[in-house]
């Protein structure tokens, strides 16, 4: 009966991991009720999906799904984040501002990740949060587009400008002489 249960949990999780684009692996050690209903609600806004289940569940769920994460060494209870990229660093970026004011007393950290067939460790699955969006990123290729035309446009500007300097100087010397 246990293996059969697990089996249907293994089964939901890598049907609900195949063909998203982004998965990351939460360590949720020491969470209680209320914390871990509050970063559900938080995920949810974000457009994303977060199962909380054990380790070994995961791992198959993972190795079923043909996502490349690696689970090993880890225990305790793991959290699946999953969804398009933008949901998940949505998501991730929520559950960060949550937890940034007790970094301390941290019960949540960023394992492994799997965004748009990138494969990130710890550390890279850490700096999630600090991702830019698809909006910003956007708002930052434009910038950085759209600065030689608008330097250009100064300086074109600012030789019939400093003509027009010059000629009102020279205009204000007659006038004194």
């Amino acid at each position: 009966m246990v293996s059969t249960l697990n089996q249907l949990i293994v089964n939901e999780y890598a049907e609900l991991v195949k063909g998203r684009e982004g998965v990351v692996v939460l360590s949720m050690d020491g969470l209680t009720v209320d914390e871990s209903q509050r970063m559900r609600n938080l995920v949810r806004e974000s457009g994303a999906d977060l199962r909380v289940t054990r380790v070994r569940l995961a791992r198959v769920a993972m190795r079923e799904a043909e996502v490349p994460l690696d689970l090993a060494g880890q225990s305790g209870l793991t959290g699946l984040l999953v969804g398009d990229v933008e949901a998940t660093i949505a998501a991730a970026k929520a559950i960060e501002k949550e937890w940034e004011k007790a970094k301390d007393q941290r019960k949540v950290h960023f394992r492994a990740a799997w965004l748009d067939g990138s494969l990130m460790g710890p550390e890279e699955a850490a700096r999630i949060p600090a991702m830019p969006d698809r909006q910003t990123l956007r708002g930052m290729l434009c910038s950085v587009l759209s600065a030689p035309a608008r330097q250009l446009a100064q300086v074109i500007n600012e030789v019939s400008a400093s003509t027009a300097r010059a000629l009102q100087a020279r205009a204000d010397q007659e006038d004194a002489a």
